[in-house]
């Protein structure tokens, strides 16, 4: 289902799930391949359904955070994401990827002018162009010096075959240099 129109990136609240037919499913099972994730368990990702819990908050203050429940289908245990959007990066354990450093802020179009063409590419919504896209960073924390994967996101509401979706676009590098762009595109599931 489309996003209704109080859904923006300064609101994220909802449920969604994973458009598998608009995403490349190839290239997330190609991703989560080089992320160290299982031949067994990333069929099952496949075959499944991930269903997103999203709550997006903003304090007195204006300080925002975007909580993130991820529940799998097929007996694969879900996880949370706490992601303060401020820019500060963070350690996070995760029982898939082991430990991430990541950040997670808000950008302006305009200063997403850095980023490839590819992340900040797509048909932004208006109110989205307004109120600025969602910039995270997720890389592999190896520690020794040593190189792991790198995710880099934009999260927006896009207009995509006459409908609005929540969109996250996605430059992956592996460790041994392997690169893929990812889009993927969510169905709204309701509050």
């Amino acid at each position: 289902m489309a996003l209704p129109s109080s859904i923006t990136t300064k609101n994220l609240s909802g449920r969604y799930t994973m458009n598998k037919a608009l995403s490349d499913a190839t290239a997330i099972d190609q991703m989560l391949g080089y992320q160290g994730i299982g031949w067994i368990k990333r069929k099952a990702i496949a075959i499944g359904t991930i269903t997103l819990t999203v709550t997006h908050t903003t304090s007195p203050s204006g300080d925002e955070n975007i909580t993130i429940d991820n529940h799998l289908t097929g007996g694969i245990p879900g996880s949370r994401e706490e992601r303060p959007l401020d820019g500060e990066e963070r350690g996070r354990s995760d029982m898939h990827f082991g430990k991430t450093l990541f950040y997670t802020k808000r950008v302006s179009v305009k200063d997403a002018e850095p980023l490839s063409g590819f992340l900040k590419g797509g048909k932004w919504t208006d109110d989205t162009v307004e109120a600025g896209l969602i910039e995270t960073k997720i890389r592999a924390d190896v520690g020794n010096g040593k190189a792991g994967w790198v995710e880099h996101h934009i999260w927006g509401v896009e207009e995509f075959n006459g409908e609005r979706r929540f969109t996250r676009r996605i430059s992956f590098e592996g460790a041994k240099k392997e690169k893929l762009e990812i889009v993927m595109y969510f169905d709204y599931l309701g509050a």
